[in-house]
């Protein structure tokens, strides 16, 4: 329902936000790695937090 789908998208955006600090505190060589792109960065964000999302709206 509402109730969980909402609760859901909150739990998600402060998923992402936590995702982006622990990628911020890195040192500047981490992204130079090929396993640390910022495509892959990006994309690993996108997916992760649309499959959490999914999960947690399905109760």
């Amino acid at each position: 329902g509402y109730c969980w789908s909402r609760t859901s998208e909150r739990q998600v955006m402060r998923i992402r936000y936590k995702y982006l600090e622990a990628v911020l505190r890195q040192e500047v060589s981490f992204f130079d790695s090929q396993e640390a792109s910022v495509s892959e960065i990006i994309d690993s964000i996108s997916k992760d937090a649309s499959l959490m999302q999914e999960v947690l709206s399905e109760k």
